[in-house]
Parts: C-alpha cells; structure tokens; sequence
C-alpha cells in the first residue's frame, strides 16, 4: 500500500502541476505513473475520484469564457456517456479501452502537427457537440481521459485558446462528476479506492491552487 500511495501522491503531484499551467492533461500525466504501483483498472477508478475535485476547480477558474448555448447540448451528450462506460468497464477488458483510447490519443497529436497546414473548420452542429459530449464522458468512465475527444473536437473547430481552454473545462467538470456517481451506481469502488484517492487530491489539488496563484504572475513578468 506504501508504494501505491506513492505513485499516487507523485502522479498526481505532476499531473496537477501540468493541469495548473496548461489547464488540462492531469489525468494523462497522471495515469501511467498509476499503473506502476496498483493494476490499470484501478488506476482509473482512483483517478476518476481524484479528478472529480480538481475539476472543479479548474471549472470555477475558466467559467468566465464558456459559450453556455454550446455547453448545453455538449452537457446533454455527456452523462449518457459517463452512464455507458461505467457499465463498459465492468464487462471489457481493459487492454481493449486502453489500445481505442491510445489510437485517439494518436489522432489527436496528428491534428496538432497537421493544424497550421489546414484550412478546414469543423462546421456547427447540435449533432457534433452532443458526439463529442458522449465521448469525453464514455471515455472519462472507461479510461479516465475526458480530454481526448474534446481536445479533437476545440482543434477542428479552431476556437482561441480561451474559449477551447474554458469548453474543455466545463466538459471535464460534468464528465468527471457524472463518472464518479456511475461508477459508484456500478459498485466499482472499494474502501482502498477511497483511501488512495484522498492521498491524490491533496496531492493535485493543492498543486492546482498553488499555481493559480503564481502562473498569472509568471505571465504579467514575461509579457504574456
């Protein structure tokens, strides 16, 4: 239990100061350093408690840029999302979520690397937010990495960085509270769940609030 702990007080103590700075990426920094000290599908029940505070915070920090008439409809698609993995989870092996989640994450830096030579705009629809919602929550229930689908989804749109920054942060607000209620509905927690998570919120979130206080200053010193 010592050595879980560990992993999950540093991986989480690096996944909260990348989320402190960039305002996404805890959990996939924080996932693999999990899976070192306890198995991969524990590893995402502890981070989807985990990431359910930081969140939060993280929601409350950004809320000032959302375009609520986009939110409402990818809110709409996200707790049927959550709702879908967390009972997925009880029946796929992991290593299946794990390669569908790694070929996302692929597709994702692709778009990032192709981004400048493009010109294409993804257009606006009622139908593509209620996909990209079902997805951030099915992939938050199943892997515990809500940002995949909408990272996809801010990039094709091609938003400012405030406007994607404070999406992406409403959608991992509902995804990993709507995953941390189904996945306690499935039975998936267990007492050591609980104890190892405390140590993983103190960990991040403190870290997320310490650089909320000093990142805005590093950025007025540097002009930025």
């Amino acid at each position: 239990m010592t050595l879980t702990m560990f992993c999950v007080v540093v991986g989480w103590f690096l996944g909260g100061f990348t989320s402190g700075v960039a305002g996404f990426g805890a959990m996939m920094v924080a996932l693999p350093i999990l899976t070192l000290g306890m198995p991969p599908a524990q590893a995402v029940l502890v981070s989807c408690i985990v990431g359910a505070p930081s969140c939060t915070h993280l929601a409350w920090l950004y809320h000032r840029d959302v375009v609520w008439a986009d939110m409402r409809w990818l809110w709409l698609g996200c707790l049927p999302g959550c709702l879908a993995g967390a009972f997925v989870l009880k029946v796929v092996p992991m290593h299946y979520l794990q390669v569908s989640i790694s070929l996302m994450i692929a597709c994702f830096v692709l778009l990032q690397i192709l981004r400048e030579k493009s010109v294409w705009r993804l257009p606006d629809s009622k139908a593509s937010l209620l996909i990209t919602g079902m997805a951030s929550g099915f992939t938050n229930s199943t892997v515990s990495v809500p940002g995949v689908p909408i990272g996809i989804f801010v990039v094709l749109k091609r938003w400012d960085k405030d406007r994607a920054r404070a999406t992406m942060s409403m959608v991992f607000l509902l995804s990993c509270w709507g995953t941390l209620f189904s996945q306690w509905y499935a039975g998936l927690y267990t007492r050591d769940m609980l104890y190892l998570a405390l140590g993983g919120i103190v960990a991040g979130a403190g870290l997320i609030s310490l650089l909320d206080r000093i990142v805005p200053h590093l950025h007025r010193i540097a002009g930025v």
